[in-house]
């Protein structure tokens, strides 16, 4: 099935609307629910990752929510995140498989004290950063957004001179990016697995999240410590697409918009997304594969031009920068 490239600037918003609408509609359910089964305990944060927390969700669109509690009981948090998912079943919420780095609860201490060195494995920092860079407070508002504070703290100490960007920070978000990067191949490597799919959205959904990880951090420079932890605790509270506009400006993103838009109204169309989800690499063979790729290279290009970082055409120095 053809893949037609968005231009015209109303059908690119109207793209984008319409995924920010069907995202806050889930939102609301979650935090619905979240309310009724919490009570006044203030003990849980609860949150979500994924499309429904950059507000693009799409019909093949699942939940990826996290638990966290402040209080450390990993047990009480375990049986209220088990109630929660079974009361989301009920209202119709799509859940993500069983598995994965967001099936148990944290402390919220194990995101904050956990930063580097060997204790900081694939699954703390997959958690602290998509806390960070898209996460979203389904429950406890309040606490989510001290935590994101407290974890910002960490990065940008009060001695870090008003001139330098916070390299900590970023070097974090460079981190996490490789990460995911080398994981895809082990993610992969199962023939079984579908691999289109999920290339499709490391080129596109997960480079646009680090893209808008570093263009926040760069943001920072020329303000003293606390003016940097506050205009990047004001950043990171946009989704990522959101983020660069606001840094960027809505004339400058334009083609990074369409292109983006483009990637959303395919992957809403089941015709597509049953092609890219063949098993294995069956997908890298259909013409819908073939025509993600296409746009991928245009946005990574695109993104690159917005960084301003000028490759020179040296495909070292692009696979380094992105």
């Amino acid at each position: 099935m053809k893949i037609s490239k968005l231009k015209d600037g109303a059908d690119v918003a109207a793209v984008l609307d319409d995924a920010r609408k069907r995202s806050e509609d889930i939102l609301e359910t979650l935090r619905s629910v979240a309310a009724d089964l919490r009570g006044g305990n203030s003990d849980l944060v609860i949150g979500v990752n994924g499309s429904v927390a950059r507000r693009e969700a799409t019909s093949g669109s699942d939940v990826d929510l996290f638990f966290l509690t402040l209080s450390g009981d990993l047990a009480a948090a375990k049986a209220a995140q088990d109630e929660y998912r079974k009361r989301l079943v009920e209202e119709g919420i799509k859940m993500p498989a069983h598995g994965g780095v967001f099936e148990s609860p944290l402390r919220t201490t194990q995101l904050t004290a956990t930063i580097g060195g060997e204790d900081d494995t694939n699954t703390y920092i997959t958690r602290r950063m998509l806390y960070l860079l898209e996460g979203e407070w389904v429950a406890n508002e309040d606490g989510f957004n001290r935590l994101r504070l407290d974890l910002i703290a960490r990065y940008i100490s009060e001695d870090l001179n008003d001139h330098k960007i916070v390299r900590f920070f970023l070097n974090d978000v460079i981190r996490y990016w490789r990460t995911i990067c080398v994981d895809f191949e082990n993610k992969t490597a199962d023939s079984t697995k579908p691999r289109a799919i999920r290339l499709v959205k490391l080129r596109l959904s997960r480079m646009l999240l680090y893209v808008a990880g570093i263009a926040a951090a760069r943001q920072t420079v020329d303000r003293d410590a606390a003016a940097k932890r506050e205009k990047l605790a004001e950043l990171l509270a946009f989704p990522p697409l959101e983020r660069l506009t606001q840094i960027h400006g809505q004339d400058a993103m334009m083609p990074v918009r369409a292109l983006y838009a483009t990637f959303l109204s395919a992957l809403d169309r089941e015709a597509v997304r049953s092609q890219l989800e063949l098993p294995g690499a069956k997908g890298l063979s259909t013409p819908e594969f073939a025509q993600f790729a296409e746009v991928a290279r245009e946005f990574k290009a695109e993104l690159l031009t917005l960084l301003d970082m000028d490759t020179r055409g040296d495909p070292l120095m692009e696979a380094l920068l992105l």
